[in-house]
């Protein structure tokens, strides 16, 4: 009986089912079946359903990008030859225009240095063709083809009165043109004769019973007017022979003879702008 108790009591402890455990708390701390566990414990090692296609899509991508950097460095290689001659050609380019632009710089200096010669040679021209204007306007006054304004004097000559009853009282072409000289001589620079300008062409003839100048009549009084300094031009005057022959008709003769100074004077140009002149044909 002990042995039968034993054994019986050997089996109920082999036998005897675990604690109680509470739903509750199995639940709670058990969340996955265990059947569940293990499958998804062995699909963990073997890989996963979703793992292959995950891989194989990997794989594509890999794949493509390899394809994608091998056609793109395929391509730059094709390509690199194309660049080296465009590259060329623009270094080409380059040069040649630095060229064009050293060639425009050098003609462009010798433009500036070819401008300023021309503006020196204007300049140079203008202050010429001032000078020899000046000069121009100079010959011009001389020979009377200009008319000239400035001080100087008036001298009227008139015959005698009749009633003096002195003979040789008429003014001759001769008494004119030593007038004339004297004033020339006094240094009178234009001289007209009741508004004739005088020039070395000019003539004083009697012609008939009046005097010409320049072939026209001139009825007394006879005004001559000559440009010249006013304050030294009178006295000058009658220190020439013609200014003494003046004197001498006046006193001898009753002639008028009147000087008076004058601040502006005007006397016009000769109408006859002609040039004569002489040229030797050889010695003789």
């Amino acid at each position: 009986m002990n042995g039968q108790e034993e054994g019986d009591s050997d089996r109920r402890t082999t036998t005897t089912p675990p604690a109680y455990v509470g739903l509750l708390s199995q639940v709670m701390s058990n969340t996955l079946d265990e059947d569940y566990r293990t499958v998804a414990a062995q699909r963990g090692a073997e890989g996963g359903p979703g793992s292959r296609p995950r891989r194989l899509a990997l794989a594509a991508v890999v794949v493509a990008f390899g394809v994608m950097i091998g056609v793109s460095a395929l391509k730059t290689e094709q390509d690199r030859p194309l660049a080296l001659a465009e590259r060329a050609e623009l270094v080409e380019q380059i040069h040649l225009r630095e060229q064009r632009y050293d060639e425009r710089r050098a003609t462009e200096g010798a433009v500036e240095t070819e401008v300023t010669r021309l503006q020196k040679q204007v300049a140079d021209d203008t202050s010429s063709n001032i000078t020899l204007s000046s000069r121009l306007q100079l010959l011009r006054l001389d020979a009377g083809t200009l008319a000239a304004s400035g001080p100087g004097i008036s001298v009227t000559v008139d015959n005698a009165p009749q009633s003096s009853g002195r003979t040789g009282g008429t003014i001759l072409d001769t008494d004119l043109r030593q007038l004339v000289n004297g004033l020339w001589k006094a240094g009178a620079e234009a001289i007209a004769i009741d508004g004739h300008r005088l020039s070395s062409l000019t003539s004083i003839r009697y012609a008939g019973r009046a005097i010409t100048v320049d072939y026209r009549s001139l009825t007394p009084p006879y005004v001559v007017e000559a440009i010249g300094d006013p304050d030294t031009l009178p006295a000058r005057l009658l220190e020439t022979p013609g200014g003494q022959t003046w004197l001498s008709l006046e006193a001898n003769f009753g002639i008028r003879f009147d000087t008076e100074a004058r601040d502006t004077l005007t006397v016009p140009a000769d109408p006859h702008d002609r040039l004569l002149y002489a040229e030797p044909t050889g010695s003789r």
